[in-house]
């Protein structure tokens, strides 16, 4: 379960709804940053996305302050224009304001839970040196760019491999005889991974094969899998530094699954 950066959904949706709005400035009792038309970008909306930008790691600085009001009057403009055109007659407006309020009060709990428990520069380090030793530990480490063909049946499998070695491209046949839709479309790419990224026996087959190697087949959760090795390089750990924005945010993540977890085994949900 993939929780992504909440603030930034809210500012694009909160922007485009209310930004490009029929309310003017004459007699505003609020602040603002800037106009469009006649139509106000309130310092509140400013603020937001002030939060939001800086919560991806940038620093508050008047270049950063001048970005986002100039980022904000040109969505401002691309909402009037939008209006214009009657898109906004499309838009299923209830649908995003439920989606809209989903978003906030998740990082309203979010808030809440990190000003009682405020991750430290302690918890970090720890967690940086925990990823990097389940990557191996030492200064570098090894990536596999893997494909993968996965069917229901072993009979299946052994068919596809002898296709293969008559000279069927590996990505060819993904697509036609895979049943994993994640890979499918992609003739079967995985990307770039890392062995403590898969199964003990996955590992133990990738690390035997050579560059270009295509596996026999194997058991798996899903039915049985061909995997090819399609490349694989060296990489070296990037510094604790570079990383303290992804550590925390992976730190709320789990936080945020385990919360969801227990909410589920007292809910009532019917689907």
């Amino acid at each position: 379960m993939k929780f992504q950066k909440l603030f930034p959904i809210f500012i694009l949706f909160f922007s485009f709804a209310y930004g490009a709005s029929d309310h003017q400035v004459d007699g505003a009792d609020y602040e603002f940053v800037a106009t469009v038309n006649g139509t106000p970008i309130t310092k509140g909306v400013f603020d937001l996305k002030m939060a939001a930008t800086q919560s991806s790691g940038q620093k508050d600085t008047p270049q950063l302050r001048e970005a986002v009001k100039n980022e904000l009057i040109n969505f401002e403009l691309l909402a009037q224009e939008a209006e214009r055109m009657g898109l906004d007659k499309d838009i299923q407006w209830k649908d995003q304001i439920t989606l809209m309020r989903q978003n906030v009060l998740t990082q309203a709990y979010v808030n809440a839970y990190l000003k009682d428990r405020p991750i430290t520069t302690d918890q970090l380090r720890e967690e940086y040196e925990k990823q990097k030793q389940s990557m191996g530990g030492g200064e570098s480490f090894t990536q596999y760019k893997l494909s993968q063909i996965i069917v229901s049946t072993q009979a299946d499998a052994n068919r596809i491999i002898e296709r293969l070695r008559g000279g069927e491209p590996f990505a060819k046949a993904a697509k036609e005889f895979s049943i994993d839709a994640a890979t499918k479309s992609r003739g079967g790419s995985l990307g770039w991974i890392v062995l403590t990224q898969v199964n003990p026996s996955v590992a133990q087959l990738i690390g035997g094969l050579p560059k270009g190697g295509v596996s026999q087949s194997l058991e798996v959760p899903q039915g049985w899998a061909i995997v090819k090795l399609d490349d694989l390089r060296d990489s070296k750990y990037a510094s604790f530094a570079a990383t303290q924005n992804q550590i925390r945010q992976a730190i709320i993540e789990r936080y945020l699954v385990e919360a969801v977890n227990r909410l589920r085994k007292s809910a009532r949900i019917i689907q």
